[in-house]
């Protein structure tokens, strides 16, 4: 059994270079050595993501440009291609007379009881090892200050919203679940899930900033902390399971469990079902953490997470066991909205609910649950990383200031790719949706809910000055459940 450990155990700023690491970089070079048609190569193995080189230009049977985004398959198609690569490296490390147990790290940066851990791993920052000779860990295509030991924003790595789902595909739209909306096989533009919104999608543009490597799904697994990135993500994934909660579980639809994935070319290549590696214990991934736990929230995330509000909005009593909630759509917006370089706002005028919202014997009833739909962002020259999404902001106000009306972000890694039309993709863009019952309960509390309207602002973090940007979200929508 093959355990992933936590790579700010292994290392710290006095003494980075854990075997562990040491290993790992070691093997990096080897791998960046080889041609690009070498399937165990380094550029081979980050294409199998993304890139830009032409169909036209590919090795002959090429499995690449074959991530899963914005799809319920995200999670399991990344474990498969984090697998194919953990062997590729521990069978280079042997060669090279290395241990053969090594096994990929993953970077929690979420622990709260731990700041640092929002650094990039110091090995990651040194550009020489020390021997002397230059670090296969570091690339300079990441964000400046990133690589100077600074830490990502707290909100890049906020796992409430996350965490609090309860069901892994949502039921119906616009709920797209913890592990994202039922789509087949989709490489951008379906309903994103909570935990590939954030911290997966916020972590990746915090590290790549506008235009780095981490930002794009062409280049993102070029960067060597990439893969310890996703190994935190698919840990995550093993964390919310183990909530102990029935409700959170992995989908049972044959659609699901049966889709079939190959990673790789030749003698090295591996095709696995999804349910073949929904135990990471059994084979073929004998592995496992060495921490599972859930991350503690931080204070400020609190009143952005939905667990404050596990129970039915307004006190009416839990939702009956299996009964499904089915969203009926109340309002919407009728133009695009620029995401800019300041905030900008979007009035949805809302109607009583007339169809499954409205229940039986329930007239004037709360709903039990409340969504917010934001649908075709879409973009190629991004302003900021991402955006903070907030409910009926007084005119004026600095959002900041009012965490409480927070529903969620807008993470902009891959919404480029997403609004690329080819022959497989429409290039609609991304698709997010936020459950804002406790947000829209702390409004009715304060007197500042009107049920026939909603103002909608959307604030980007980290502006890029030099980017005019040509970002837009289009429908803004509301649902009652």
């Amino acid at each position: 059994m093959f355990e992933r450990r936590d790579v700010w155990v292994l290392g710290s700023e006095a003494d980075p270079w854990d075997p562990i690491l040491r290993w790992y970089a070691r093997a990096i070079n080897v791998l960046k050595g080889r041609p690009r048609t070498n399937p165990t190569s380094w550029d081979y193995l980050a294409a199998i993501h993304g890139t830009s080189i032409p169909r036209s230009q590919w090795p002959q049977g090429a499995t690449w440009h074959e991530c899963q985004h914005d799809s319920w398959f995200f999670l399991p198609w990344h474990r498969i291609y984090l697998h194919y690569f953990e062997r590729i490296v521990r069978q280079t490390i042997k060669d090279l007379s290395g241990p053969d147990d090594w096994a990929l790290p993953y970077w929690d940066y979420s622990d709260t009881q731990r700041p640092d851990v929002r650094k990039l791993p110091p090995a990651f920052r040194a550009q020489q090892m020390p021997s002397g000779d230059p670090n296969p860990l570091f690339v300079s295509e990441r964000i400046q200050n990133i690589n100077g030991g600074g830490k990502l924003d707290a909100t890049d790595v906020e796992t409430g919203a996350a965490m609090a789902e309860t069901s892994f595909a949502g039921p119906a739209d616009p709920i797209a679940g913890f592990g994202g909306g039922v789509t087949g096989w989709n490489h951008s533009g379906g309903p994103r899930g909570s935990l590939e919104n954030v911290p997966h999608g916020s972590v990746h543009v915090g590290v790549g900033g506008v235009g780095g490597w981490m930002s794009s799904f062409n280049t993102a697994a070029l960067d060597p902390i990439f893969w310890l990135h996703h190994a935190n993500i698919d840990r995550l994934w093993e964390a919310w399971l183990g909530q102990h909660n029935p409700d959170r579980r992995n989908p049972t639809r044959a659609r699901w469990r049966d889709m079939s994935f190959k990673v790789g070319q030749g003698p090295q290549a591996v095709t696995l079902t999804v349910r073949e590696v929904l135990d990471t214990t059994q084979p073929p991934l004998n592995y496992t953490y060495s921490d599972v736990s859930v991350p503690t929230l931080a204070p400020g995330a609190v009143l952005a997470a939905r667990s404050e509000v596990a129970s039915v909005f307004a006190g009416e009593g839990s939702v009956p066991e299996n009964e499904e909630l089915v969203p009926e759509m109340v309002g919407a917006s009728e133009d695009r909205v620029p995401l800019a370089a300041e905030p900008t706002e979007v009035e949805v005028a809302v109607e009583p609910p007339s169809g499954p919202a409205l229940r039986e014997g329930a007239e004037g009833a709360q709903p039990r649950k409340i969504y917010l739909k934001v649908e075709n962002v879409r973009g190629q020259e991004l302003v900021a990383p991402k955006y903070f999404v907030y409910v009926n902001l007084p005119p004026g106000a600095d959002p900041a200031e009012h965490e409480g009306r927070r529903a969620g972000q807008v993470s902009m890694f891959g919404v480029p790719e997403a609004s690329e039309s080819d022959e497989e993709h429409s290039g609609s863009g991304s698709t997010f949706s936020f459950d804002i019952t406790g947000v829209v309960q702390r409004l009715q509390e304060a007197g500042d809910w009107d049920p026939r309207r909603l103002r909608v602002t959307f604030a980007p973090a980290r502006v890029d000055a030099e980017r005019a940007g040509d970002v837009s979200a289009g429908r803004v929508s509301l649902y009652y459940a």
